[in-house]
C-alpha cells in the first residue's frame, strides 16, 4: 500500500520535499546558533494560516500527500514562530 501510494503520489512527494527543505536550513542554523537571521514575522504568519486553511481542506477531502506537505510546513512554520516568540 505504501509503495503504491509513493508511486501514485511521486510528483507531490518531490514537490514536498523541495518546498519544504527551503525552511529547515533557516531552522537549523538558527538553533544551532550560527545565524540568528529568521524571515519577516508577518510571512511566517501568513505562511502559516496560510497552511492551516490548507490542511483542514486536505483532511476534509482525504488527500493524503497534502495532508503529509502541509503537516508538515505547518510544524516547520509553527517551529519558526516559537523561535520568533522565545528567542531560540
Amino acid at each position: 500500500m505504501l509503495i503504491k501510494l509513493l508511486k501514485e503520489n511521486s510528483l507531490g512527494f518531490i514537490g514536498m520535499i523541495l518546498i519544504h527543505s527551503s525552511t529547515f536550513p533557516t531552522i537549523i542554523s538558527h538553533i544551532m546558533g550560527t545565524s540568528k537571521a529568521l524571515p519577516p514575522l508577518e510571512m511566517i504568519l501568513l505562511i502559516f494560516a496560510g497552511l492551516a486553511f490548507y490542511l483542514a481542506d486536505a483532511i476534509k477531502r482525504k488527500l493524503i500527500v497534502y495532508i503529509i506537505s502541509n503537516s508538515i510546513g505547518f510544524f516547520s512554520q509553527l517551529t519558526l514562530l516559537t523561535l520568533y516568540v522565545f528567542g531560540g
